[in-house]
């Protein structure tokens, strides 16, 4: 499922993408609730990405309608002059008819591009919202960092900055109970850790992807893979300074 933006408009869209063909994408919502009005629908719309809102794909030129399948899927493309016809079957008897395979769609670098960088987001936000793994008092807890998770935590990692007392929460599938301070700290700064690595990680990976042409190379490229160069120094310096400032917080607190 990704998340999208129609050109003029400020909502956030769920939805899913997928190339159909050259200049083609498909797109399927979710409910008729989001479906927008059709001055909207043809405006063109940008991918946003799914845990910062920030753009990563631009789908601004998408604002013809080039075929409707249902009530929730379109077909948009970004030629006025892009019009689907209705595909007819031949009338030949049984015994001459062979079965007719078209060529399957190859899509272009760009695509490639496109639709990698859409998949590498979906896993960076799994990885940050499923959470991490804390040991408590000898027993491994895991804790999830959906949004609201993420908003809940942080709450109680002010008070107990703050108060200087423990708190009560909970990990996955237990009821709350009281954890101490440093508890609470290492839950925090560990799942803050691990979100802004994979916010940095993918960011890096998609300035990566940007400067491949090859498709081979675009499809070998799994989540996961060590940066080099570059990249490993962006990375590498971003995760540094996210440790400066949580031990400042820590300290100043």
């Amino acid at each position: 499922m990704s998340i999208i933006r129609f050109i003029g408009t400020e909502n956030h869209v769920n939805a899913n993408l997928s190339f159909e063909e050259s200049n083609h994408i498909k797109i399927q919502f979710k409910n008729k609730v989001e479906v927008p009005h059709v001055s909207i629908l043809l405006s063109g719309f940008r991918e946003l990405n799914e845990h910062n809102y920030i753009e990563q794909s631009d789908f601004s030129e998408m604002k013809y309608l080039y075929r409707k399948i249902d009530e929730l899927t379109y077909i948009l493309t970004n030629n006025s002059n892009d019009i689907y016809i209705e595909s007819q079957i031949p009338e030949i008897s049984d015994e001459n008819y062979i079965d007719f395979l078209p060529e399957p769609y190859v899509p272009t670098v760009d695509e490639l591009k496109l639709l990698k960088i859409s998949k590498f987001s979906k896993i960076c936000n799994t990885n940050i919202t499923s959470g991490v793994d804390i040991n408590i008092d000898g027993t491994i807890e895991h804790f999830s960092y959906t949004e609201e998770d993420q908003m809940n935590l942080k709450e109680i990692f002010d008070l107990v900055i703050q108060a200087n007392v423990p708190m009560y929460y909970h990990s996955d599938g237990n009821s709350c109970k009281l954890y101490t301070m440093e508890q609470i700290i290492e839950l925090y700064t560990t799942a803050t850790i691990n979100k802004m690595h994979h916010i940095t990680y993918f960011n890096q990976l998609k300035m990566y992807i940007s400067t491949l042409d090859k498709a081979e190379d675009i499809d070998a490229i799994e989540y996961g893979i060590d940066l080099t160069g570059e990249y490993l120094d962006t990375y590498n310096s971003a995760m540094e300074q996210v440790k400066v400032g949580m031990n400042t917080l820590l300290r100043t607190e």
